[in-house]
């Protein structure tokens, strides 16, 4: 299927964006790997079963990581994924952009939306995921993120009747009531929890009584063993490619929830691997292109160096989801008591 008229002008506009990336901009970009994945946070199986405390990630609402979504966003853009996360393989037959509605899809019955409901999309990115949400349960979303940008272009491409999406951190108090929304969800942004306990305690608080929770986020897997050194160079690259945060068992995940209060309804994980190779294949092309163009000097070579740094280590991400050491989506569903 030929692209649409307007993803052929938002990716114009991405490698517009691109292109003006000033020499400033780019080295704080290229910073940012040594700055945002230097320390490597872990709460495994191992630390779950010697009774160790979860250790969140410190750097989650630092200003390295707006400005790495800021620049990521735009050649993500390029790509299959302006959402910001990679899927599940839910049907194989259909794109990763397919799966992504597929995924907010099942979120939208688990979280049972319904017209009239106030949804929260905690890291709500440009607001694409809330928009889809909004159209699924013809509900009204609210959503916040970390990043301006972000926020600045979901003024310009949502509907303000039904999304609204706002400068806010869910390392802090956040900022609304309690008891005010229907369902509460996040899509591979709360990695970047600094204590996930405590957010998830603010989820509790400004969900209603019967309200739901869903969450879909890396998760350690029990194959993982933090002493194989190989198993630690693998996680460390699928950290860069991906940009997780803190790197936690999904029993951590489940005891933080219930520890808020919640109940679980259900906690599974997926695999994306399909879906990585996909783009893969779709950035490869790129980085050649780009390397190219960058040698006859028709585009800045630094636009060429990003876009190779984002494809590095696509190879260990598959490699480690393959021997079942990670899954970037566990979903995890939950319930404020009634």
């Amino acid at each position: 299927m030929a692209p649409s008229i307007a993803t052929i002008k938002t990716k114009a506009d991405a490698l517009g964006k691109l292109l003006r990336t000033n020499d400033e901009e780019y080295h704080a970009f290229m910073g940012t790997y040594g700055s945002l994945f230097s320390s490597r946070p872990e709460s495994t199986k191992v630390e779950y079963d010697r009774g160790e405390p979860m250790k969140g990630y410190e750097q989650g609402s630092s200003t390295e990581l707006q400005h790495y979504y800021k620049f990521i966003h735009i050649m993500c853009t390029l790509g299959s994924v302006e959402k910001m996360y990679m899927p599940p393989t839910i049907d194989p037959n259909v794109t990763v952009k397919g799966n992504q509605e597929l995924l907010e899809k099942e979120f939208a019955e688990a979280l049972g939306l319904k017209p009239g409901d106030k949804v929260l999309d905690l890291g709500c990115g440009c607001g694409a995921i809330a928009s889809h949400m909004a159209q699924l349960g013809g509900c009204n979303v609210q959503g916040i993120n970390i990043e301006p940008s972000a926020i600045e272009k979901s003024k310009r491409t949502t509907d303000p009747s039904r999304v609204q999406c706002q400068l806010g951190d869910f390392n802090e108090p956040l900022a609304f009531e309690d008891n005010t929304f229907d369902a509460v969800y996040n899509i591979q942004a709360l990695t970047y929890a600094t204590d996930l306990g405590a957010t998830l305690k603010e989820v509790a608080r400004v969900l209603k009584p019967g309200g739901r929770f869903a969450t879909n986020d890396v998760a350690s897997l029990d194959a993982y063993d933090g002493s194989n050194p190989r198993h630690k160079e693998l996680i460390q690259h699928t950290r860069e490619l991906t940009a997780f945060g803190g790197f936690w068992d999904h029993r951590y995940w489940e005891d933080a929830v219930t520890a808020a209060g919640m109940e679980i309804v259900s906690s599974d994980g997926r695999s994306a691997v399909e879906m990585i190779q996909r783009e893969r294949a779709l950035y490869d092309k790129y980085e050649f292109l780009g390397g190219v163009l960058a040698k006859i000097h028709v585009i800045p070579s630094r636009v060429d160096d990003m876009l190779t740094r984002m494809n590095k280590n696509v190879d260990s991400y598959i490699e480690a989801e393959e021997l079942g050491l990670l899954t970037l989506n566990w979903k995890l569903i939950a319930q404020n008591p009634a």
